[in-house]
Order: C-alpha cells, then sequence, then structure tokens
C-alpha cells in the first residue's frame, strides 16, 4: 500500500515510517502509537505521542515548538513520575476522539527539533528508557499501516491553523453536514470565503447573478480582467475558487424563490444575504415553519454632510428562538419599505464586518466561542462606531 501524500513527500514522517513508528496523522496532529511506558501502579502499557503539525503544501516544515502531548502520564515506577516530564497535567482534549494525559515541554541538546523525526525520538528516548528498565525488548517500532484521515477531510490539505492554536476540538463542532449561503454579492461572498475555513461538509451557494466588475470591487481577492471578460456566474466564479481549498462547495446557479425553497429545509444553517424582493418572506416563514436555523444580513448606507453614515444589521433565527423577528419587524422584505439597513450602497468593509458578525453569531450558537448574552439581533452604526446588541437571552 502506498504511503499517505503528505508523509511520501516528507522526509522526517517516512523515516519515522520506515523505521517501524506507528504513525497515524488526525485532525492536523501527529500521532505516534505503541510508546511503551510504566503506569502509575508500575505495570508497562502502551501510549501515544501527539503534537500539532505544521506543513508547507503537503510537505512538513520545521516545528514551531517543542511541546509535545502523551496519552498517559508516565513514570519511572509505581508512584513516581518521570521528574520533569509533565509540564502540563491532563485531561487535554485536543481534537474529536485525540485527548491527552498530559503535555510536556523536553529539548534535545537544549535546542529546537530539527523535524517531526528527532521531535518524536526526544520523547520516545525519555519515556522507553524507563519501560526498557521493566523489560528490555519493549520497542515502540511496531511497523503497523500508517492511517491517516487526510482524504476524509473536506480540506486538500491539513487545516494546521487550528492543530496549531490548539483549537481543532472547537473547530470540529462548526462540522456541520449542510449550510447555504443565498446571495453571493458582497457579503455572500465574505461569508463563503470565512466558512469556506470551517469543516462544513458542504457548502451550498445560490445565486443567478453574472459575476461583474462592480463585484469585483468588493469581494475578497481579486478578479482578472480575464475572469471579467469571461462573465461567469458568481456561483461558478466562486465555487472554483474556493475548490483549491477545499470540497463540498456546491454551486446552484438560481435565485431561492417561493418555488424552490423547500430544497434548502434539509439545510443545518442558512445564511440569507440576498436583497429584499417579494420572495424573501416567504424564505423567512419557510425557514420558521421547518425550524431551520439562520441569520439574515442587511447593509443601510447613505449619504450625510461628513461622509458615509448607516448600520450594518445581523439578526439571527434559532429553533425556540424566533419571536423576536416578526415582533420586532426585523427583517426588511422590499427596498426603500423603511427599513435603514436595506439600501444598494455597498463598500467592501461593511460587506466583511457584516458577514464576521454573521460567521461569529453562527460560532457561537455552536459553542466555537464563547456566547455569554446569546444576543439574536446586532446594530453596527458607523458614525459612532458603535455595535448594539439585542434579543438577547436575558431579554
Amino acid at each position: 500500500m502506498s504511503l499517505p501524500r503528505l508523509v511520501h513527500n516528507s522526509t522526517d514522517l517516512t523515516r519515522l515510517v520506515n523505521e517501524g513508528y506507528a504513525v497515524s496523522i488526525r485532525s492536523g496532529h501527529l500521532i505516534v502509537d505503541d510508546i511503551p511506558y510504566v503506569t502509575d501502579i508500575g505495570d508497562l502499557a502502551r501510549g501515544s505521542l501527539i503534537c500539532p503539525l505544521d506543513t508547507q503544501g503537503d510537505t512538513t516544515i520545521k516545528p514551531a515548538t517543542h511541546v509535545m502531548w502523551f496519552t498517559a502520564v508516565p513514570h519511572v515506577t509505581a508512584g513516581v513520575e518521570i521528574p520533569g516530564f509533565v509540564h502540563q497535567l491532563g485531561p487535554i482534549q485536543l481534537a474529536d476522539g485525540l485527548v491527552a494525559g498530559c503535555a510536556s515541554s523536553q529539548k534535545a541538546f537544549g535546542r529546537e527539533p530539527a523535524d517531526y523525526y528527532e521531535k518524536v525520538l526526544t520523547y520516545t528516548r525519555v519515556i522507553i528508557g524507563y519501560a526498557q528498565v521493566f523489560d528490555p525488548t519493549a520497542t515502540p517500532t511496531t511497523f503497523k499501516p500508517v492511517s491517516t484521515d487526510e482524504t476524509d477531510s473536506v480540506f486538500h490539505y491539513i487545516d494546521t491553523n487550528s492543530s496549531r492554536a490548539g483549537i481543532t476540538a472547537l473547530s470540529d463542532k462548526t462540522a456541520l453536514a449542510r449550510v447555504a449561503i443565498i446571495g453571493l454579492g458582497g457579503t455572500g461572498s465574505y461569508l463563503l470565503d470565512l466558512l469556506a475555513k470551517c469543516p462544513i461538509k458542504e457548502i451550498h451557494l445560490y445565486d443567478a447573478d453574472v459575476f461583474s466588475t462592480h463585484n469585483a470591487y468588493r469581494f475578497p481577492g481579486a478578479a482578472s480582467v480575464e475572469d471579467l471578460n469571461a462573465a461567469p456566474l458568481k456561483v461558478d466564479f466562486h465555487a472554483d475558487r474556493y475548490s483549491r481549498l477545499r470540497r463540498g462547495i456546491i454551486a446552484h446557479s438560481t435565485y431561492v424563490t417561493s418555488q424552490n425553497v423547500a430544497e434548502l429545509l434539509t439545510m443545518d444553517f442558512v445564511f440569507l444575504a440576498m436583497d429584499a424582493n417579494e420572495d424573501k418572506k416567504t424564505i423567512v416563514d419557510a425557514f420558521t415553519e421547518s425550524e431551520v436555523a439562520f441569520v439574515d444580513t442587511g447593509i443601510g448606507v447613505r449619504h450625510d454632510a461628513n461622509g458615509l453614515a448607516g448600520l450594518l444589521r445581523v439578526t439571527t433565527s434559532l429553533p425556540g428562538r424566533r419571536d423576536h423577528v416578526g415582533a420586532g419587524q426585523l427583517i426588511a422584505y422590499e427596498l426603500g419599505d423603511g427599513d435603514e439597513y436595506e439600501t444598494n450602497i455597498q463598500v467592501a468593509e461593511l460587506n466583511s464586518l457584516a458577514s464576521a458578525l454573521a460567521v461569529i453569531r453562527f460560532k457561537k450558537h455552536y459553542g466555537f466561542y464563547s456566547d455569554a448574552d446569546g444576543e439574536l439581533h446586532t446594530l453596527y452604526r458607523i458614525d459612532s462606531n458603535e455595535l448594539l446588541n439585542d434579543c438577547t437571552e436575558a431579554d
């Protein structure tokens, strides 16, 4: 069986495998199983070394830190821990199903490890030295097949940002099956940019518009003249760009209307970044009746004597917490119906801010961020730089 791409392309990981170490890769972490150690009652057992992987594309680079986790606390003998080994006592949740018993801070020759081979051997030698006092044949080289989740991930390369920051377990909370974005204009394109970095299995994009020149000035990244001359549909243009990062970007070159809203009722979460129109109320009512969680965004900008002023709005509707939407008439269904959060003036940084607030609210709902107030309606006032929350759990 051929080696997984990352192992094959990385000399240090290949060397570990060739020497018989039980290497696996999961949730952006390198795991080396079958490390013999002495337990707290003096028995011999096998544990796993775990550390975040730092990569450049599809190969490893020098580890950013010498810190390593171990699934247990290794001992010298019964009741005596290895001196100076435990830096932080667990349990430490690193990712879904990946829990460490302790963290350790060891350096070979007083310096940072040059690669993952050196890092693994530094810790292995410390731990197995005491195990081999009890059993000289105890060895970490079991020559097991390499296992990796890199082909199961939605991403084309490992999310080392989350593993390096120690937030993989939190990121995994956003691994929903299906999320939709309705509208791929300024705010919708920034929503995609942020959500594409989440381990959501499928992100469905709904819009029937062509990607035009004015769109190029309020979306993340840069479009070429060739891109604009090709006049691609927005959903196809964005799906192509973000498919470089991940799988599961699904383009629907259609508007969401009363005629097709039923196909979105199985979504786990929906982001509305659409203009106010005659179908919007039908869409909101359908999501409400079917208990679909959603966030609706609005931008209202006007000219005043000193420049542009106005408000951004992020309104959230969750199962069991929906009354505020209708009672407060918080969502506009027609342009010019008196809702000052719905106008046609849009600027990239305002689109970006509206999308960021919406995604933060989404991540709060799923436990990625702490949520003290449970706010469901947020306004940002441009001229005074105020952020106002309403419809909180305390209301």
